[in-house]
């Protein structure tokens, strides 16, 4: 009915607002990270599960992990580590407006650190997109460009790397190193 599809805008224009409002928040007064042990594989599989039932996910999008069966720890504040994977998946989802799939995998590169990579088959970007990434107010998709703003700050306050892969056309992978808890 009329009603339900008002409801539903309504809904969604008050998650975009609330994303809005957050973005510019955490981005002018970032919280220290708080740093513990974090199992990642679970904190991936619960900020999936989010993502698959929100507004953010469309008709035509297919979410994958590959996520090893052990546990993998990380030195890490979980609020910040989760906000980083919604982060990037809802950029990544909104660079494949007709759908598409958004791959997030977990390797262990060496004793000493774990790659988080997300994958999307989105429009890609050109090398100077890819330069200015996570430059604040920067943005591909008309969002608030805050948002990988966020994410950079948060890794590099977690002594992590960020990289950037992209090929206009082709699609994006973000690849992120963290250390990992002796």
């Amino acid at each position: 009915s009329e009603q339900t599809q008002l409801m539903e805008i309504i809904l969604r224009e008050s998650d975009r607002l609330n994303n809005i409002v957050a973005d510019y928040l955490n981005y002018a007064r970032p919280k220290p990270a708080e740093l513990k042990d974090v199992e990642l594989c679970s904190l991936v599989r619960e900020t999936f599960k989010l993502l698959r039932n929100s507004s953010e996910i469309g008709a035509g999008h297919s979410l994958e992990e590959d996520l090893p069966d052990r546990p993998t720890i990380v030195s890490g504040d979980p609020e910040q580590l989760r906000q980083v994977c919604w982060n990037i998946a809802r950029n990544s989802l909104k660079a494949m407006p007709n759908g598409g799939i958004f791959r997030i995998s977990l390797a262990e590169v060496d004793d000493n650190r774990l790659r988080l990579s997300f994958t999307d088959t989105g429009c890609g970007m050109t090398p100077e997109q890819v330069e200015r990434l996570f430059e604040p107010f920067t943005s591909n998709t008309g969002g608030t460009g805050l948002g990988l703003s966020i994410v950079y700050q948060i890794i590099r306050d977690h002594n992590g790397t960020i990289n950037v892969r992209s090929r206009l056309g082709e699609g994006t992978t973000i690849t992120i190193e963290l250390p990992v808890t002796s």
